[in-house]
């Protein structure tokens, strides 16, 4: 049976400490275990890295192997690797996740022979140089971070696009790993107009910049600037500090670094302002509203510890396209959904924008205008709206559990080897709150704490779950069987007049099919490949819901 620790209540720099060394000796007396990996359900990643060591920088070269043979196939070590075989450039990455865990993260890029970048597509991602592989170790669901750019893909313009792996280096198995794209400028990832570097006026100077705020550690130093408004009170100020994430420092010249540390303190500014809230000349003028909601919704879904504050993107298209600053991607959750037993981050109640509140003394502090936004009557309505939005749709239980359960599936064969080669079910890893002992309790955690904090946010908001289902369609629409063979039926509800029309998604958002359907008519699926799959119901365009479903 699982139990739940006892939480931390201090970020107190000794106690990191303490947990490292305890961590470092449990990791060399035997969490391990030498794996044989010979065929896996899933893709299968295999490095050489010639004789040398892998650094957090610069990047080695290496050589990279991808079996895959297709989905629904069978992936052997000893197959010929006809998806990709080729050079790498590769480091490792991360910050807390590499110093805390021997199963190391990774950052690589596909390279041609000479050294130069390679655009390839791999596992059915667009194609790209530039590529992240986490490696999922004190999260033994393995899955937090697939969960929230599942969400997120659903609600926001872009969010990476995650593909399960197994991996191989230098002969040694280490376990599941997830494939996923960098957050970059690309027209298939964050689709920002491309920056100038000889046209530096007007519509060209505006647009597109990413920003980060997040540690400095574990990443190629950008540069950056440190905000003039502090996020605590008192004689001890906090400045955020917001890296050029995108073009890097030593690209951009004096003019584009004005620009948009300009325009962010202006945004910043505007909370000081006694009109904060007015729709023009307030926050408003330099931000968008909905990206910010959306950020925050996810933030608080996952009650992620580390939200606001850490991993935290902002992006700027040129004005002609978009003159306010957007919040996001997502990125990093893997201390997110109950996994962190400090700063109250793994339990299903509390605010995640309320850190500074709970944590004033911490380093890492929530810029303070995030607890100013939610103060503006207008933005927490919009909120409140948004979440009772997509209550019906992404945020529905039944579509959270569905996708954590098709998840599950995916990567239940696998896991076993994972677990087998990081003996660590019933050990603790910082930061976990709650030890299962097997791979079923972690899963069944993970539920139950999404289903808590669920109802904790409907109560924050005023949503009542019950009235909304008895004022919508939705209670008379059933989608079965899931998971699915070869065709999955709706019965649809009596204002269709029997008849409505539907669209498939894969996990990417590419649509793969459109047809009018009858109430009970047996929609066909046996084209489709096993995997994760969302299906939508349309009234005269209007999206009635989003399911998800697992084909086998």
């Amino acid at each position: 049976m699982g139990k739940i620790l006892n939480p931390i209540h201090s970020t107190d720099s000794f106690i990191r400490c303490f947990l490292t060394v305890l961590y470092c000796i449990s990791s060399w007396i035997g969490v391990g275990q030498i794996v044989l990996l010979t065929s896996s359900d899933l893709p299968i990643f295999i490095i050489n890295t010639n004789g040398k060591v892998i650094l957090t920088e610069p990047k080695i070269t290496a050589d990279l192997e991808v079996i895959y043979n297709g989905p629904g196939k069978r992936n052997n070590v000893s197959d010929n690797a006809t998806h990709f075989k080729g050079k790498i450039g590769v480091e490792l990455r991360g910050s807390s996740s590499l110093d805390l865990s021997p199963k190391k993260p990774l950052g690589f890029e596909t390279r041609n022979a000479d050294g130069t970048n390679l655009n390839v597509s791999l596992l059915g991602l667009p194609e790209e140089n530039d590529w992240v592989r986490i490696a999922p170790y004190s999260d033994k669901s393995l899955m937090r971070d697939v969960l929230i750019h599942n969400l997120a893909r659903q609600i926001m313009p872009y969010s990476s696009r995650t593909r399960f792996c197994e991996v191989i280096i230098n002969q040694e198995y280490q376990g599941v790993y997830v494939l996923m794209e960098k957050i970059k400028r690309d027209k298939n990832r964050v689709d920002l107009k491309s920056i100038s570097t000889t046209v530096i006026k007007g519509d060209s100077l505006t647009g597109g910049y990413i920003l980060k705020i997040d540690k400095t550690t574990g990443s190629t130093p950008q540069g950056g600037y440190t905000s003039i408004y502090s996020n605590r009170p008192g004689p001890t100020p906090n400045y955020t500090y917001y890296q050029y994430e995108h073009p890097e420092a030593n690209v951009l010249n004096s003019d584009q670094k004005k620009y948009i540390a300009t325009l962010v303190q202006n945004f910043e500014a505007s909370f000081l302002s006694t009109d904060f809230t007015h729709p023009t000349n307030g926050y408003r003028k330099y931000a968008d509203e909905k990206s910010m909601i959306d950020f925050l919704l996810l933030n608080e879904i996952s009650n992620n510890v580390d939200g606001y504050r850490l991993s935290t993107y902002l992006h700027k298209d040129i004005d002609s396209n978009s003159p306010k600053i957007k919040f996001g991607p997502v990125w990093d959750f893997n201390l997110g959904f109950g996994n962190a037993n400090y700063c109250q981050g793994g339990e299903p109640t509390g605010l995640a924008f309320e850190f500074n509140n709970r944590f004033i003394n911490d380093y890492w502090l929530v810029p303070f205008y995030w607890p100013k936004v939610m103060s503006d009557p207008s933005f927490f309505n919009s909120t409140k709206a948004r979440w009772a939005q997509l209550r019906k749709n992404t945020f529905l239980e039944s579509n959270m559990m569905n996708t954590i359960d098709s998840l599950s599936r995916t990567i239940q064969e696998a896991q076993s080897r994972n677990f087998n080669r990081w003996k660590i079910l019933d050990l603790y890893v910082w930061p976990n709150l709650f030890v299962g002992g097997t791979y079923e309790a972690e899963i069944n955690y993970l539920k139950n704490w999404v289903r808590n904090r669920i109802k904790f946010l409907d109560g924050y908001f005023g949503y009542n779950p019950t009235v909304a289902i008895r004022t919508t369609k939705e209670v008379e629409i059933n989608l079965y069987p899931n998971p699915v063979m070869d065709h999955i039926q709706i019965d649809l509800p009596a204002t269709y007049s029997k008849k409505a029309r539907v669209r498939i998604f894969n996990q990417m958002g590419v649509q793969l099919m459109e047809q009018e359907v009858y109430d009970l008519q047996p929609i066909p699926v046996h084209p489709l490949t096993q995997g994760l799959y969302y299906i939508q119901l349309f009234d005269r365009q209007n999206s009635i819901f989003i399911r998800s479903f697992h084909k086998l």
